[in-house]
């Protein structure tokens, strides 16, 4: 009875454990999206992005090149649809970023700019085919009420090639700050649950062994 009452009381710890300790963020992960002449690398952290809080941001870095047989332009652009505001910064290098820096003097394209939720592409630079386009985003989640999963995509338009890519973010404005706090007193109350129902059985003999 002793040893079931024990491990009740350490599940209880590590469950508090679990309530203070903060997220471990992923590795940025990679994605390439290839058309017959235009190529897009998609580069971010998705699984922060899945906890962000207003004020929180997160980094989303898109490169675009061409090999187009012919001479012409390539249009960056952007869309959203869903019902949670989100806010972004936006500057394009022309050289591969190093770190935060841009080796050529970054454009700022954007700045504390809410997406249109609408579905329409807002064209945000035209770039020569023949360039690489380096563009980086910071995303967060705007001040408001959020309804709903809210996807935003990056476009790339031109050579004959319509590309995009982009992720699902959930609607995490108006919830908590710290949201694995909400997980880990979710899971202490199912601790703390599992410990008063051993010590009832042992009240009524129940559990004996």
């Amino acid at each position: 009875m002793m040893r079931r009452v024990a491990a009740a009381t350490a599940v209880c710890g590590v469950l508090g454990a679990l309530a203070i300790a903060p997220p471990a963020w992923a590795a940025p992960t990679t994605e390439i999206i290839e058309g017959r002449y235009v190529q897009l690398v998609s580069v971010a952290d998705w699984e922060r992005a899945a906890d962000l809080a207003p004020g929180e941001t997160m980094r989303w870095d898109v490169e675009i090149s061409a090999d187009a047989p012919e001479p012409g332009m390539i249009e960056i652009a952007v869309s959203a649809t869903g019902g949670t505001p989100l806010v972004v910064d936006a500057a394009l290098c022309l050289d591969a970023w190093r770190g935060d820096e841009c080796p050529s003097d970054a454009e700022t394209l954007l700045s504390d700019w809410e997406v249109p939720r609408d579905g329409a592409q807002v064209p945000l630079r035209e770039v020569d085919a023949e360039q690489v386009a380096h563009l980086r985003l910071q995303v967060g989640v705007g001040s408001g009420s959020a309804s709903g999963v809210t996807e935003m995509r990056v476009h790339a338009n031109g050579a004959g090639d319509e590309l995009d890519t982009g992720p699902d973010l959930p609607p995490t404005g108006g919830w908590s700050s710290e949201p694995w706090l909400l997980a880990g007193g979710a899971l202490l109350l199912v601790g703390a649950a599992v410990l008063l129902a051993v010590r009832a059985r042992r009240r009524t003999g129940g559990g004996a062994s």
